[in-house]
């Protein structure tokens, strides 16, 4: 494997971790949220970043690469659910940034698989982020409790 598949390799191994990391977070999440229909939602969420995480690991497997080391569990989660909730959509948001790039240098090596496994987490990181913001605002149609204050 030459250098420029070693980029490409390092590309989607730190794909990799940021999204097994997000699943963790999305989950840690998830079990915060009162509001049993949000809660399934958050969950739903963390199951598509697992599975951007398997798509990842497979193109690993096929460029030579892995098994890669897991990332440690120590994370922090902040109080605040609104914040954290933005904070996972700004970072899903910058995740498909990144896909997009990585799916341009995976066609470059002509490697149409790996562009192709970007670029559908690329839009399933895209709409992560959009739900997540929603989610955040409370303008999420089902799920404004998530936002909403607590009644006393």
């Amino acid at each position: 494997m030459g250098a420029r598949h070693s980029r490409l390799a390092a590309a989607l191994a730190a794909a990799w971790e940021a999204e097994v990391i997000s699943a963790r977070r999305m989950t840690a999440l998830a079990e915060r949220v009162p509001e049993p229909r949000a809660r399934a939602r958050l969950m739903v969420l963390a199951a598509f970043c697992r599975a951007h995480a398997s798509r990842l690991l497979a193109r690993l497997a096929a460029l030579g690469r892995g098994p890669l080391p897991v990332p440690s569990e120590d994370f922090e989660v902040g109080e605040d659910l609104a914040l954290e909730l933005r904070r996972e959509g700004v970072f899903a948001r910058t995740a498909a940034t990144r896909y997009e790039s990585t799916a341009e240098m995976a066609r470059q090596h002509a490697d149409l698989s790996s562009a192709w496994v970007c670029e559908l987490n690329r839009t399933e990181e895209q709409d992560r982020s959009r739900e997540l913001l929603a989610l955040a605002e409370g303008t999420f149609p089902v799920l404004e409790a998530i936002a909403a204050p607590a009644e006393p």
